[in-house]
Protein backbone atom coordinates (compact mmCIF):
# COMPACT_ATOMS: atom_id res chain seq x y z
CA UNK A 1 0.00 0.00 0.00
CA UNK A 2 0.91 3.85 -0.94
CA UNK A 3 2.60 5.26 2.16
CA UNK A 4 3.57 9.06 3.00
CA UNK A 5 5.02 10.81 6.06
CA UNK A 6 3.74 14.00 6.19
CA UNK A 7 5.15 15.61 9.50
CA UNK A 8 2.78 17.19 11.73
CA UNK A 9 3.14 21.25 12.64
CA UNK A 10 -0.43 22.10 13.41
CA UNK A 11 -2.17 22.23 16.72
CA UNK A 12 -2.32 18.76 18.66
CA UNK A 13 -5.10 19.37 20.98
CA UNK A 14 -6.08 15.43 21.04
CA UNK A 15 -7.45 14.81 25.25
CA UNK A 16 -7.28 10.96 24.13
CA UNK A 17 -5.53 8.34 21.63
CA UNK A 18 -6.29 5.08 20.50
CA UNK A 19 -3.37 2.35 20.37
CA UNK A 20 -0.23 3.79 18.36
CA UNK A 21 0.21 0.12 17.08
CA UNK A 22 -3.33 0.24 15.24
CA UNK A 23 -3.16 4.31 14.35
CA UNK A 24 -6.97 5.43 13.56
CA UNK A 25 -7.49 6.74 10.09
CA UNK A 26 -9.51 9.84 8.72
CA UNK A 27 -10.96 10.43 5.12
CA UNK A 28 -9.87 13.57 3.65
CA UNK A 29 -11.88 14.71 0.66
CA UNK A 30 -10.51 16.88 -1.53
CA UNK A 31 -13.13 18.35 -4.24
CA UNK A 32 -12.59 20.18 -7.11
CA UNK A 33 -14.68 22.54 -10.25
CA UNK A 34 -12.59 23.32 -13.15
CA UNK A 35 -13.37 24.65 -16.47
CA UNK A 36 -17.32 26.05 -15.69
CA UNK A 37 -17.02 28.58 -18.31
CA UNK A 38 -20.09 30.91 -16.38
CA UNK A 39 -22.46 28.34 -16.06
CA UNK A 40 -23.63 28.87 -13.02
CA UNK A 41 -27.54 28.69 -13.32
CA UNK A 42 -28.05 25.50 -15.28
CA UNK A 43 -29.76 27.20 -18.06
CA UNK A 44 -28.91 26.58 -21.60
CA UNK A 45 -29.55 30.47 -22.73
CA UNK A 46 -29.58 29.34 -26.31
CA UNK A 47 -32.04 26.12 -26.54
CA UNK A 48 -33.94 28.22 -23.52
CA UNK A 49 -34.20 25.09 -21.18
CA UNK A 50 -32.61 23.70 -17.80
CA UNK A 51 -30.00 20.91 -18.57
CA UNK A 52 -27.83 19.04 -16.10
CA UNK A 53 -25.04 21.34 -15.91
CA UNK A 54 -23.71 24.05 -13.98
CA UNK A 55 -23.25 25.23 -10.38
CA UNK A 56 -26.64 24.78 -10.11
CA UNK A 57 -26.51 21.38 -10.48
CA UNK A 58 -23.01 20.41 -8.77
CA UNK A 59 -23.97 22.26 -5.79
CA UNK A 60 -26.06 18.97 -4.80
CA UNK A 61 -23.20 17.07 -5.28
CA UNK A 62 -21.04 19.03 -3.24
CA UNK A 63 -23.20 18.78 0.01
CA UNK A 64 -23.61 15.07 -0.68
CA UNK A 65 -20.33 14.71 -0.92
CA UNK A 66 -18.86 16.83 2.12
CA UNK A 67 -21.08 14.43 4.22
CA UNK A 68 -19.32 11.72 3.38
CA UNK A 69 -15.80 12.43 4.78
CA UNK A 70 -14.65 13.28 7.91
CA UNK A 71 -13.14 16.80 6.55
CA UNK A 72 -13.17 18.23 2.84
CA UNK A 73 -12.00 21.31 1.13
CA UNK A 74 -13.79 22.67 -1.84
CA UNK A 75 -11.30 23.80 -4.67
CA UNK A 76 -12.25 26.02 -8.07
CA UNK A 77 -9.61 25.62 -10.68
CA UNK A 78 -9.83 28.24 -13.06
CA UNK A 79 -12.07 29.25 -16.43
CA UNK A 80 -14.86 30.65 -14.42
CA UNK A 81 -15.89 34.04 -15.10
CA UNK A 82 -16.16 33.75 -19.14
CA UNK A 83 -17.87 31.56 -21.58
CA UNK A 84 -21.68 32.17 -20.86
CA UNK A 85 -24.60 34.48 -21.50
CA UNK A 86 -24.65 35.13 -18.09
CA UNK A 87 -21.15 36.47 -17.68
CA UNK A 88 -21.49 38.02 -21.32
CA UNK A 89 -23.96 40.16 -19.21
CA UNK A 90 -21.74 40.25 -16.22
CA UNK A 91 -19.43 42.39 -18.40
CA UNK A 92 -22.03 44.74 -19.28
CA UNK A 93 -22.79 45.21 -15.30
CA UNK A 94 -19.11 45.81 -14.75
CA UNK A 95 -18.95 48.28 -17.24
CA UNK A 96 -21.58 50.10 -15.19
CA UNK A 97 -19.68 49.16 -11.70
CA UNK A 98 -23.04 47.90 -10.68
CA UNK A 99 -22.30 44.35 -8.02
CA UNK A 100 -21.52 41.02 -9.68
CA UNK A 101 -23.38 37.68 -8.57
CA UNK A 102 -20.47 35.64 -8.40
CA UNK A 103 -18.63 35.81 -5.23
CA UNK A 104 -21.94 35.79 -3.36
CA UNK A 105 -22.10 32.20 -4.93
CA UNK A 106 -19.32 30.79 -4.40
CA UNK A 107 -19.72 31.90 -0.88
CA UNK A 108 -22.53 29.89 -0.34
CA UNK A 109 -21.05 26.91 -1.90
CA UNK A 110 -18.34 27.61 0.41
CA UNK A 111 -15.48 27.36 -1.63
CA UNK A 112 -11.64 27.41 0.25
CA UNK A 113 -9.66 28.76 -2.97
CA UNK A 114 -9.98 29.73 -6.74
CA UNK A 115 -7.31 28.97 -8.92
CA UNK A 116 -6.99 31.32 -12.08
CA UNK A 117 -7.33 30.11 -15.47
CA UNK A 118 -6.35 31.63 -18.68
CA UNK A 119 -10.21 32.87 -19.57
CA UNK A 120 -9.78 35.22 -16.19
CA UNK A 121 -7.88 37.55 -18.21
CA UNK A 122 -9.95 37.86 -21.67
CA UNK A 123 -12.15 40.97 -20.63
CA UNK A 124 -8.84 42.24 -18.55
CA UNK A 125 -7.76 42.98 -14.94
CA UNK A 126 -10.35 45.39 -13.66
CA UNK A 127 -12.97 42.90 -14.76
CA UNK A 128 -11.05 40.18 -12.93
CA UNK A 129 -11.17 41.84 -9.95
CA UNK A 130 -14.81 43.03 -9.94
CA UNK A 131 -15.78 39.66 -11.03
CA UNK A 132 -14.22 38.04 -7.49
CA UNK A 133 -15.14 41.09 -5.43
CA UNK A 134 -16.36 39.98 -2.45
CA UNK A 135 -15.19 36.49 -2.30
CA UNK A 136 -14.16 35.35 0.82
CA UNK A 137 -12.08 32.62 -0.53
CA UNK A 138 -8.24 33.37 -1.62
CA UNK A 139 -8.12 33.75 -5.29
CA UNK A 140 -4.47 32.05 -6.46
CA UNK A 141 -1.70 31.95 -8.99
CA UNK A 142 1.81 30.87 -7.97
CA UNK A 143 3.35 32.05 -11.77
CA UNK A 144 1.71 35.33 -12.03
CA UNK A 145 3.45 37.95 -10.89
CA UNK A 146 2.17 42.09 -10.73
CA UNK A 147 4.80 44.65 -12.18
CA UNK A 148 2.43 47.75 -12.74
CA UNK A 149 0.89 49.57 -10.35
CA UNK A 150 -2.94 49.19 -12.31
CA UNK A 151 -2.00 45.50 -12.01
CA UNK A 152 -1.07 45.20 -7.82
CA UNK A 153 -4.05 47.56 -7.64
CA UNK A 154 -6.37 45.05 -9.63
CA UNK A 155 -4.82 42.02 -8.64
CA UNK A 156 -5.21 40.14 -4.75
CA UNK A 157 -4.12 36.62 -5.75
CA UNK A 158 -1.58 34.41 -3.57
CA UNK A 159 0.94 32.36 -4.92
CA UNK A 160 -0.54 29.38 -2.03
CA UNK A 161 -2.79 29.08 1.09
CA UNK A 162 -3.30 27.23 3.79
CA UNK A 163 -6.09 25.77 4.89
CA UNK A 164 -7.11 23.99 8.06
CA UNK A 165 -8.90 20.93 9.36
CA UNK A 166 -9.57 19.78 12.39
CA UNK A 167 -9.62 15.66 12.25
CA UNK A 168 -10.76 13.48 14.81
CA UNK A 169 -8.84 11.16 16.65
CA UNK A 170 -10.22 9.08 19.43
CA UNK A 171 -12.06 11.40 22.11
CA UNK A 172 -10.23 14.87 20.71
CA UNK A 173 -8.87 16.30 17.54
CA UNK A 174 -5.65 16.79 15.32
CA UNK A 175 -5.70 19.95 12.97
CA UNK A 176 -4.52 19.49 9.43
CA UNK A 177 -2.79 21.73 7.62
CA UNK A 178 -3.69 21.43 3.63
CA UNK A 179 -1.59 23.70 1.45
CA UNK A 180 -2.65 24.85 -1.89
CA UNK A 181 -0.69 25.95 -4.70
CA UNK A 182 -1.91 27.48 -8.51
CA UNK A 183 -0.26 27.54 -11.37
CA UNK A 184 -1.97 28.33 -14.98
CA UNK A 185 -0.55 28.47 -18.54
CA UNK A 186 2.37 31.49 -19.00
CA UNK A 187 0.71 31.59 -23.13
CA UNK A 188 -1.83 34.04 -21.63
CA UNK A 189 1.02 36.65 -22.10
CA UNK A 190 0.58 36.09 -25.80
CA UNK A 191 -3.33 35.21 -25.86
CA UNK A 192 -4.37 38.43 -23.77
CA UNK A 193 -1.45 40.30 -24.62
CA UNK A 194 -3.63 43.79 -25.24
CA UNK A 195 -4.38 43.46 -21.41
CA UNK A 196 -1.59 41.92 -19.55
CA UNK A 197 1.35 43.48 -21.43
CA UNK A 198 3.86 45.76 -19.17
CA UNK A 199 1.63 44.85 -16.15
CA UNK A 200 2.16 41.64 -15.26
CA UNK A 201 4.57 38.79 -15.63
CA UNK A 202 4.11 35.00 -15.97
CA UNK A 203 6.74 32.16 -14.86
CA UNK A 204 7.13 29.12 -15.93
CA UNK A 205 4.44 26.68 -13.85
CA UNK A 206 7.20 24.16 -12.36
CA UNK A 207 10.01 26.78 -11.75
CA UNK A 208 6.82 28.38 -9.61
CA UNK A 209 5.21 25.76 -8.68
CA UNK A 210 8.40 24.28 -6.92
CA UNK A 211 8.87 27.08 -5.04
CA UNK A 212 5.63 27.56 -3.84
CA UNK A 213 5.45 24.15 -2.86
CA UNK A 214 8.50 24.34 -0.35
CA UNK A 215 7.17 27.62 1.07
CA UNK A 216 4.24 26.48 1.59
CA UNK A 217 5.80 23.19 3.90
CA UNK A 218 8.07 25.63 5.37
CA UNK A 219 4.82 27.92 6.51
CA UNK A 220 3.26 24.84 8.22
CA UNK A 221 1.86 22.48 5.67
CA UNK A 222 1.22 18.92 6.68
CA UNK A 223 0.19 18.19 2.77
CA UNK A 224 0.43 19.95 -0.34
CA UNK A 225 -2.65 19.95 -3.03
CA UNK A 226 -1.25 21.42 -6.20
CA UNK A 227 -4.21 23.44 -7.91
CA UNK A 228 -3.06 23.60 -12.28
CA UNK A 229 -4.86 25.22 -14.86
CA UNK A 230 -3.50 23.05 -17.37
CA UNK A 231 -3.51 19.81 -18.85
CA UNK A 232 -0.87 17.18 -20.21
CA UNK A 233 -0.31 16.02 -24.17
CA UNK A 234 -3.48 14.07 -25.67
CA UNK A 235 -2.30 11.17 -28.03
CA UNK A 236 1.02 11.37 -27.29
CA UNK A 237 4.43 10.64 -25.67
CA UNK A 238 6.14 13.79 -26.08
CA UNK A 239 5.94 14.46 -21.97
CA UNK A 240 7.11 18.35 -22.74
CA UNK A 241 4.44 21.09 -23.03
CA UNK A 242 4.80 24.23 -21.89
CA UNK A 243 1.11 24.72 -22.06
CA UNK A 244 -0.18 21.19 -21.06
CA UNK A 245 2.37 20.65 -18.19
CA UNK A 246 0.73 17.94 -15.33
CA UNK A 247 3.43 15.42 -16.25
CA UNK A 248 5.74 17.49 -15.39
CA UNK A 249 4.20 18.83 -12.28
CA UNK A 250 3.12 15.70 -10.58
CA UNK A 251 7.03 14.65 -10.54
CA UNK A 252 8.23 17.64 -8.00
CA UNK A 253 8.97 16.55 -4.68
CA UNK A 254 5.93 17.13 -2.46
CA UNK A 255 3.08 16.80 -3.83
CA UNK A 256 0.22 14.88 -2.57
CA UNK A 257 -2.40 15.38 -4.28
CA UNK A 258 -3.58 17.21 -8.01
CA UNK A 259 -6.56 18.90 -9.66
CA UNK A 260 -6.14 19.70 -13.04
CA UNK A 261 -7.59 20.97 -15.46
CA UNK A 262 -7.79 23.27 -19.04
CA UNK A 263 -8.41 20.44 -21.62
CA UNK A 264 -12.27 19.84 -20.25
CA UNK A 265 -11.51 15.95 -20.25
CA UNK A 266 -12.17 13.58 -17.44
CA UNK A 267 -9.88 12.12 -15.48
CA UNK A 268 -9.70 9.46 -14.04
CA UNK A 269 -12.05 7.52 -16.96
CA UNK A 270 -10.31 8.65 -20.28
CA UNK A 271 -7.90 7.21 -22.87
CA UNK A 272 -6.69 10.50 -23.83
CA UNK A 273 -3.20 10.16 -22.00
CA UNK A 274 -2.88 6.35 -22.36
CA UNK A 275 0.19 7.04 -24.20
CA UNK A 276 2.26 8.95 -21.26
CA UNK A 277 4.39 6.67 -19.43
CA UNK A 278 3.21 6.60 -15.04
CA UNK A 279 -0.37 8.02 -15.95
CA UNK A 280 -3.25 5.42 -15.04
CA UNK A 281 -6.03 6.74 -16.44
CA UNK A 282 -8.08 4.12 -14.97
CA UNK A 283 -7.00 4.83 -11.13
CA UNK A 284 -5.98 8.72 -11.39
CA UNK A 285 -2.93 8.81 -11.32
CA UNK A 286 0.34 10.36 -12.22
CA UNK A 287 3.56 8.87 -10.57
CA UNK A 288 1.63 7.78 -8.04
CA UNK A 289 -0.19 11.05 -7.54
CA UNK A 290 -3.53 10.89 -7.25
CA UNK A 291 -5.23 13.44 -9.70
CA UNK A 292 -8.47 14.35 -10.94
CA UNK A 293 -9.95 16.77 -14.25
CA UNK A 294 -13.58 17.56 -13.47
CA UNK A 295 -14.49 18.27 -16.94
CA UNK A 296 -16.28 20.94 -18.28
CA UNK A 297 -19.68 23.29 -17.48
CA UNK A 298 -19.99 22.28 -13.81
CA UNK A 299 -21.14 18.36 -15.39
CA UNK A 300 -18.80 16.75 -12.58
CA UNK A 301 -17.04 16.91 -9.59
CA UNK A 302 -13.46 15.75 -9.42
CA UNK A 303 -12.83 13.67 -6.11
CA UNK A 304 -9.99 12.94 -4.38
CA UNK A 305 -10.08 10.68 -0.99
CA UNK A 306 -6.94 11.11 1.24
CA UNK A 307 -7.04 8.30 3.94
CA UNK A 308 -4.87 9.14 6.23
CA UNK A 309 -3.55 7.97 9.70
CA UNK A 310 -1.69 10.17 12.83
CA UNK A 311 1.57 9.09 14.16
CA UNK A 312 1.21 10.10 17.63
CA UNK A 313 5.07 9.53 18.65
CA UNK A 314 6.01 11.32 15.80
CA UNK A 315 3.59 14.11 15.20
CA UNK A 316 3.45 13.22 12.00
CA UNK A 317 0.23 12.21 9.31
CA UNK A 318 0.29 8.88 6.91
CA UNK A 319 -1.24 8.87 3.77
CA UNK A 320 -2.59 5.24 3.59
CA UNK A 321 -4.27 5.22 0.78
CA UNK A 322 -6.16 7.31 -1.63
CA UNK A 323 -8.79 7.14 -4.14
CA UNK A 324 -9.90 9.63 -7.33
CA UNK A 325 -13.06 10.00 -8.90
CA UNK A 326 -15.46 11.95 -11.06
CA UNK A 327 -18.81 12.21 -10.13
CA UNK A 328 -21.82 13.95 -12.42
CA UNK A 329 -24.29 15.63 -11.76
CA UNK A 330 -28.06 14.72 -11.04
CA UNK A 331 -31.46 16.26 -12.55
CA UNK A 332 -31.85 18.27 -8.99
CA UNK A 333 -30.73 21.95 -8.88
CA UNK A 334 -29.73 23.67 -5.95
CA UNK A 335 -32.98 25.87 -5.04
CA UNK A 336 -31.04 28.49 -2.90
CA UNK A 337 -28.55 29.17 -6.09
CA UNK A 338 -31.96 29.27 -8.12
CA UNK A 339 -33.21 31.93 -5.60
CA UNK A 340 -29.71 33.94 -5.23
CA UNK A 341 -29.23 33.88 -9.12
CA UNK A 342 -32.90 34.64 -9.89
CA UNK A 343 -32.95 38.41 -10.82
CA UNK A 344 -29.65 37.84 -12.43
CA UNK A 345 -30.83 34.96 -15.12
CA UNK A 346 -34.06 37.29 -15.76
CA UNK A 347 -31.26 40.28 -16.76
CA UNK A 348 -29.45 37.65 -18.76
CA UNK A 349 -32.69 36.30 -20.68
CA UNK A 350 -33.57 39.93 -21.43
CA UNK A 351 -29.91 40.63 -22.62
CA UNK A 352 -29.91 38.02 -25.36
CA UNK A 353 -33.26 38.88 -26.70
CA UNK A 354 -31.78 42.65 -27.91
CA UNK A 355 -31.56 42.97 -31.80
CA UNK A 356 -29.06 43.69 -33.24
CA UNK A 357 -30.03 43.03 -37.14
CA UNK A 358 -31.44 40.87 -39.50
CA UNK A 359 -30.58 37.80 -41.70
CA UNK A 360 -32.47 37.08 -45.18
CA UNK A 361 -31.15 33.59 -44.48
CA UNK A 362 -31.09 30.96 -42.40
CA UNK A 363 -27.17 30.70 -40.65
CA UNK A 364 -26.35 27.21 -39.76
CA UNK A 365 -23.23 25.38 -38.34
CA UNK A 366 -24.70 21.75 -38.84
CA UNK A 367 -22.08 20.92 -41.44
CA UNK A 368 -19.61 23.68 -41.04
CA UNK A 369 -17.52 20.61 -40.33
CA UNK A 370 -17.71 19.36 -43.72
CA UNK A 371 -18.95 21.96 -46.01
CA UNK A 372 -18.95 25.65 -46.17
CA UNK A 373 -22.19 27.51 -44.37
CA UNK A 374 -23.37 30.95 -44.35
CA UNK A 375 -22.82 31.05 -41.01
CA UNK A 376 -19.12 30.90 -41.15
CA UNK A 377 -19.64 33.64 -44.39
CA UNK A 378 -21.22 35.41 -41.85
CA UNK A 379 -17.69 35.60 -39.86
CA UNK A 380 -15.47 35.25 -42.93
CA UNK A 381 -17.00 39.06 -44.44
CA UNK A 382 -17.59 40.61 -41.54
CA UNK A 383 -13.63 40.17 -40.80
CA UNK A 384 -12.74 41.47 -43.75
CA UNK A 385 -15.36 44.23 -43.78
CA UNK A 386 -13.46 45.11 -40.41
CA UNK A 387 -10.09 45.46 -42.09
CA UNK A 388 -11.22 46.92 -45.33
CA UNK A 389 -13.06 49.92 -43.38
CA UNK A 390 -10.48 50.45 -39.98
CA UNK A 391 -6.76 49.43 -41.48
CA UNK A 392 -6.27 49.60 -44.91
CA UNK A 393 -6.03 53.40 -45.14
CA UNK A 394 -3.21 53.06 -42.47
CA UNK A 395 -1.45 50.18 -44.12
CA UNK A 396 -1.41 50.50 -47.95
CA UNK A 397 1.13 47.89 -48.25
CA UNK A 398 -1.86 45.27 -47.59
CA UNK A 399 -3.51 46.31 -50.62
CA UNK A 400 -0.21 44.53 -52.71
CA UNK A 401 -0.62 41.46 -50.47
CA UNK A 402 -3.07 38.76 -51.14
CA UNK A 403 -5.46 38.57 -48.16
CA UNK A 404 -7.35 35.40 -46.51
CA UNK A 405 -9.69 35.49 -43.71
CA UNK A 406 -9.41 32.49 -41.05
CA UNK A 407 -12.12 31.05 -38.86
CA UNK A 408 -13.28 27.92 -36.94
CA UNK A 409 -16.76 26.86 -36.49
CA UNK A 410 -17.32 26.55 -32.60
CA UNK A 411 -20.75 24.76 -32.32
CA UNK A 412 -20.78 22.81 -35.07
CA UNK A 413 -22.63 19.21 -35.33
CA UNK A 414 -20.45 16.05 -35.11
CA UNK A 415 -22.93 13.88 -36.12
CA UNK A 416 -26.49 13.65 -36.73
CA UNK A 417 -28.03 13.81 -32.98
CA UNK A 418 -25.33 16.91 -32.26
CA UNK A 419 -26.35 20.13 -31.53
CA UNK A 420 -25.51 22.91 -33.58
CA UNK A 421 -25.83 27.01 -33.56
CA UNK A 422 -28.80 27.88 -36.11
CA UNK A 423 -29.78 31.54 -36.59
CA UNK A 424 -33.06 31.61 -38.39
CA UNK A 425 -33.99 34.13 -41.02
CA UNK A 426 -35.48 37.81 -39.01
CA UNK A 427 -33.77 39.47 -36.32
CA UNK A 428 -30.37 38.72 -35.43
CA UNK A 429 -30.40 38.99 -31.44
CA UNK A 430 -27.13 39.36 -28.68
CA UNK A 431 -27.91 35.80 -28.38
CA UNK A 432 -27.38 34.45 -31.54
CA UNK A 433 -23.96 36.22 -31.76
CA UNK A 434 -23.25 34.54 -28.52
CA UNK A 435 -23.70 31.71 -30.15
CA UNK A 436 -22.22 31.84 -32.99
CA UNK A 437 -19.13 33.42 -31.80
CA UNK A 438 -18.90 31.94 -28.24
CA UNK A 439 -15.59 33.40 -27.54
CA UNK A 440 -14.18 36.97 -26.16
CA UNK A 441 -11.53 36.99 -28.93
CA UNK A 442 -10.25 40.14 -30.88
CA UNK A 443 -9.14 40.17 -34.40
CA UNK A 444 -5.54 40.40 -35.86
CA UNK A 445 -3.91 40.18 -38.92
CA UNK A 446 -0.89 37.64 -39.36
CA UNK A 447 1.94 38.12 -42.33
CA UNK A 448 3.11 34.92 -43.28
CA UNK A 449 5.00 32.82 -46.17
CA UNK A 450 2.91 30.71 -48.40
CA UNK A 451 4.90 27.69 -47.23
CA UNK A 452 3.26 28.47 -43.40
CA UNK A 453 -0.39 29.22 -45.31
CA UNK A 454 -0.19 25.31 -46.45
CA UNK A 455 0.91 24.17 -43.23
CA UNK A 456 -2.18 26.07 -41.68
CA UNK A 457 -4.18 24.47 -44.38
CA UNK A 458 -2.80 21.05 -43.82
CA UNK A 459 -3.42 21.15 -39.78
CA UNK A 460 -6.70 22.59 -40.34
CA UNK A 461 -7.34 19.22 -42.18
CA UNK A 462 -6.76 16.72 -39.52
CA UNK A 463 -10.29 17.45 -38.24
CA UNK A 464 -11.15 15.08 -41.03
CA UNK A 465 -10.59 11.68 -41.44
CA UNK A 466 -11.50 8.72 -44.36
CA UNK A 467 -15.14 8.32 -44.39
CA UNK A 468 -17.83 6.24 -46.01
CA UNK A 469 -19.37 7.06 -48.95
CA UNK A 470 -22.52 8.89 -49.18
CA UNK A 471 -22.34 8.92 -44.74
CA UNK A 472 -21.26 12.43 -44.40
CA UNK A 473 -20.27 12.16 -40.62
CA UNK A 474 -17.84 9.48 -40.89
CA UNK A 475 -15.82 12.15 -42.01
CA UNK A 476 -15.29 14.15 -39.22
CA UNK A 477 -12.39 13.59 -37.02
CA UNK A 478 -14.22 13.86 -33.73
CA UNK A 479 -11.09 13.90 -31.89
CA UNK A 480 -10.72 17.49 -33.22
CA UNK A 481 -12.35 20.19 -30.99
CA UNK A 482 -14.41 22.25 -33.81
CA UNK A 483 -12.17 25.34 -32.94
CA UNK A 484 -9.08 23.86 -34.10
CA UNK A 485 -10.97 23.53 -37.84
CA UNK A 486 -10.13 26.64 -39.53
CA UNK A 487 -11.67 27.48 -42.71
CA UNK A 488 -10.56 30.14 -45.33
CA UNK A 489 -12.02 33.02 -47.66
CA UNK A 490 -10.27 34.04 -50.06
CA UNK A 491 -8.90 30.71 -51.12
CA UNK A 492 -10.21 28.16 -53.53
CA UNK A 493 -9.18 24.44 -52.18
CA UNK A 494 -10.12 20.81 -51.45
CA UNK A 495 -9.65 18.41 -48.62
CA UNK A 496 -8.56 14.93 -49.52
CA UNK A 497 -8.83 12.91 -46.07
CA UNK A 498 -7.81 10.10 -47.46
CA UNK A 499 -4.23 11.33 -48.23
CA UNK A 500 -1.40 11.79 -45.02
CA UNK A 501 -1.41 15.20 -43.52
CA UNK A 502 0.57 17.55 -45.48
CA UNK A 503 -0.73 16.22 -48.66
CA UNK A 504 -4.42 16.46 -48.67
CA UNK A 505 -4.75 20.14 -49.53
CA UNK A 506 -5.28 21.34 -53.05
CA UNK A 507 -5.79 24.49 -54.52
CA UNK A 508 -7.43 26.00 -57.47
CA UNK A 509 -4.56 28.03 -57.33
CA UNK A 510 -0.98 28.20 -56.78
CA UNK A 511 0.50 29.36 -53.37
CA UNK A 512 3.71 30.23 -53.36
CA UNK A 513 6.18 29.54 -50.49
CA UNK A 514 8.08 32.74 -50.62
CA UNK A 515 4.97 34.96 -51.08
CA UNK A 516 4.03 37.06 -47.91
CA UNK A 517 0.15 36.71 -47.39
CA UNK A 518 -1.99 38.27 -45.14
CA UNK A 519 -4.71 36.52 -42.94
CA UNK A 520 -7.04 37.67 -40.45
CA UNK A 521 -7.67 35.82 -38.06
CA UNK A 522 -8.34 36.09 -33.89
CA UNK A 523 -5.77 36.88 -30.95
CA UNK A 524 -5.78 33.13 -30.21
CA UNK A 525 -4.90 31.72 -33.05
CA UNK A 526 -2.04 34.45 -33.93
CA UNK A 527 -0.34 34.37 -30.70
CA UNK A 528 -0.06 30.52 -31.31
CA UNK A 529 -3.08 28.67 -29.54
CA UNK A 530 -3.47 25.29 -31.48
CA UNK A 531 0.01 24.96 -32.78
CA UNK A 532 -0.50 26.38 -36.33
CA UNK A 533 1.49 27.34 -39.15
CA UNK A 534 4.46 28.02 -35.45
CA UNK A 535 2.16 30.84 -35.55
CA UNK A 536 3.88 33.00 -32.12
CA UNK A 537 2.76 36.29 -32.05
CA UNK A 538 5.69 37.40 -33.62
CA UNK A 539 4.07 37.30 -36.91
CA UNK A 540 0.83 39.72 -36.17
CA UNK A 541 1.14 43.70 -38.07
CA UNK A 542 -2.38 44.56 -36.70
CA UNK A 543 -4.09 44.34 -33.63
CA UNK A 544 -8.03 45.28 -33.17
CA UNK A 545 -9.04 46.70 -30.09
CA UNK A 546 -12.77 45.40 -31.07
CA UNK A 547 -13.88 41.35 -30.06
CA UNK A 548 -15.08 39.65 -32.75
CA UNK A 549 -18.37 39.51 -31.29
CA UNK A 550 -18.75 43.64 -30.95
CA UNK A 551 -17.28 43.21 -34.79
CA UNK A 552 -20.30 40.66 -35.86
CA UNK A 553 -22.37 42.94 -34.42
CA UNK A 554 -21.32 45.99 -35.84
CA UNK A 555 -21.44 44.64 -39.42
CA UNK A 556 -24.61 43.21 -38.92
CA UNK A 557 -25.79 47.08 -37.96
CA UNK A 558 -23.69 48.48 -41.01
CA UNK A 559 -25.94 46.12 -43.38
CA UNK A 560 -29.16 47.97 -42.23
CA UNK A 561 -32.67 47.20 -43.42
CA UNK A 562 -32.04 45.43 -45.89
CA UNK A 563 -29.81 42.82 -43.21
CA UNK A 564 -27.18 39.87 -44.11
CA UNK A 565 -28.31 38.36 -47.29
CA UNK A 566 -25.50 36.80 -49.25
CA UNK A 567 -25.02 34.76 -52.36
CA UNK A 568 -23.37 30.93 -50.99
CA UNK A 569 -19.83 30.79 -52.10
CA UNK A 570 -18.30 27.36 -51.87
CA UNK A 571 -14.73 28.35 -52.13
CA UNK A 572 -13.85 24.71 -50.92
CA UNK A 573 -15.07 20.98 -50.49
CA UNK A 574 -14.32 17.52 -49.63
CA UNK A 575 -13.10 15.35 -52.21
CA UNK A 576 -15.69 14.08 -54.27
CA UNK A 577 -15.10 10.60 -52.66
CA UNK A 578 -16.86 11.56 -49.80
CA UNK A 579 -20.51 11.05 -52.02
CA UNK A 580 -22.32 14.25 -51.20
CA UNK A 581 -22.31 17.67 -52.28
CA UNK A 582 -22.17 20.92 -50.02
CA UNK A 583 -25.72 22.36 -49.33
Amino acid sequence: MWRKSIALTGLFCMTSMTSAATPPTNTLRILATSDVHGHFTGFNYFADRYEPKGLAYTAELIKAARQQADASVLIENGDLIQGSPFTDWMVTQSEQHAKLPLAQLLNYLDYDAANLGNHEFNYGLEYLAAAYHGLDAPVLSANLIAQSDYAKQQLNHRAYTIIERDMPIGDGKVALKIGLVGVLPPQIMQWDTHHLAEHVQVEAMRDAAEREIQRARAAGADLVVLVAHTGMPKHSDITSDSEQAVWELAQIEGVDAIIFGHQHELFPGTSVYDQLANVDSQKGTIFGVPAVQPGVHGEYLGVIDLTLSFDESHKTWHVESHQSTVLQVGATRDARVNQMLASAHTATLAFMKQSIGTTRAALSQQYARLQPTLAMQLIHDAQLWYIERYVEAANPVWQNLPRLSAAAPFHAALDANDGYTLIEPGAVTLGDIGDLYRYPNTLEVVKIKGAALKQWLEESARALRVGQPNDRWSWVNKEIPSYQFDTFKGLNYEIDPTQKVGQRVSTADDINDEQDYVVITNNYRASGGGDFANLDGSQIIYRAPDQLQHILIEYLKSLGEKGYSPEFEVNWKLVAGAGFEPT
